[in-house]
């Protein structure tokens, strides 16, 4: 679409070298040290065709605006759900207040909703995203270790259970592994076999394989001092609090965060006591364009760590995705969620419904019937490793 001489929509391949510098210019990125191909390069190189994934405003031939869109599905209890995600949001500095991010913005949202993205994710200031239907949704837990947490829980004169190693992508065996363990959870993303290193390394990010006896136990993901991806295989779970234990000693930092999504809580049951403290995250932001698929999805991923009370909750909910009545039930204990004719119990806007279902804390939800309070928030969740 070319709209004053501007032209607005996806970019080319032939792009790739002007697209690349431009996003590296707009965030301050050396193109060394500093840079998207560095940063996330799953997605910044030239055969990914980065520049055909984003929304682009060109003007004269140059150009001045950029914001990608790229597809990272999940699967959460067997259900498919479409997502993708926004990143590189950039508008040069001498074009601002033109309106280009605005455009490209929607541009983008509306294709999410005629290709069936049920889910959007992104990462930026929450309200300067609300405004084109995103906020700061799910509950993720997350628990800090000293010194003396380790000292106190495990003494001083401690040997290691678990052993790790850095992963590197010439570890096609162990990546296979991983790639086993991960899909055999509740909750996954769907990810490119080809891409797996590239997608573990995202955002400068370490991937360890954990070992028991020189064998594969599981495996993490690491920055300098955080955990936010770790799992271990069946037969070790009950060894969780000693695996973060030695990890803490195996990184030598002095600290550890360890971030993990709350259908894990056989995790958070063995280190809840242990840490110095913990605290319950949002997990990104969100914008929930399919409000029945994803209730649906979340609300069976809660019944897998939660006993849900039997009742109804019927909503009408004008979303970015379009209008959706739908009714949520448990019978059982069995989670269902159908689109409904019935009078709804409460009418809500987009971002309205979006913090009654997968906020943190909610106002409104403190005044719902007692099964629907216990229910929610419903425990939308992805890993920083799929992000974008």
């Amino acid at each position: 679409m070319i709209e004053n001489g501007v032209y607005y929509g996806r970019g080319t391949p032939e792009m790739f070298d002007e697209y690349v510098d431009f996003i590296n210019y707009v965030f301050g990125f050396n193109g060394n040290s500093s840079d998207f191909k560095k940063l996330l390069p799953k997605l910044y190189q030239y055969d990914y065709n980065p520049a055909g994934n984003s929304y682009v405003a060109v003007e004269e031939g140059k150009i001045k605006a950029a914001i990608g869109a790229f597809d990272h599905d999940l699967s959460v209890c067997g259900e498919y759900l479409k997502t993708r995600g926004i990143g590189n949001v950039a508008v040069h500095p001498y074009e601002r207040s033109r309106g280009f991010m605005k455009k490209l913005m929607n541009m983008a949202i509306d294709d999410m909703v005629a290709d069936g993205v049920v889910l959007s994710v992104l990462g930026g200031r929450r309200q300067r995203y609300n405004y084109f239907s995103y906020d700061k949704l799910g509950p993720v837990f997350a628990m800090s270790f000293n010194s003396d947490n380790i000292r106190h829980t495990f003494g001083a004169d401690r040997k290691p259970f678990f052993s790790f190693v850095k992963v590197d992508g010439k570890d096609q065996s162990v990546l296979d592994s991983i790639k086993a363990l991960s899909e055999s959870k509740p909750l996954y993303a769907i990810r490119d076999r080809e891409k797996y290193y590239e997608i573990l390394v995202s955002w400068r990010m370490a991937v360890y394989e954990i070992l028991r006896e020189e064998k594969f136990a599981g495996y993490c993901i690491v920055d300098d001092t955080s955990v936010y991806e770790i799992l271990l295989l069946p037969e070790f779970e009950d060894k969780f609090a000693f695996c973060v234990r030695d990890l803490f000693d195996h990184l030598g930092r002095g600290s550890l965060r360890v971030k993990l999504p709350l259908y894990l809580d056989g995790y958070i049951s063995q280190i809840a006591a242990i840490g110095e403290s913990y605290s319950v995250d949002t997990a990104k932001s969100f914008s929930v364009l399919n409000f029945r698929k994803v209730c649906s999805a979340f609300m069976k991923l809660k019944a897998t760590y939660s006993k849900l009370p039997d009742g109804e909750l019927c909503l009408s909910i004008d979303g970015r995705g379009g209008k959706e009545k739908i009714l949520l039930s448990v019978k059982e204990g069995v989670p269902s969620v159908t689109d409904t004719d019935r009078d709804p119990d409460l009418e809500l806007g987009h971002i309205e419904a979006m913090n009654l279902l997968f906020a943190i804390y909610s106002v409104p939800r403190e005044k719902l019937p007692d099964h629907a309070r216990l229910w929610l928030p419903l425990p939308l969740s992805i890993y920083p490793a799929d992000t974008v």
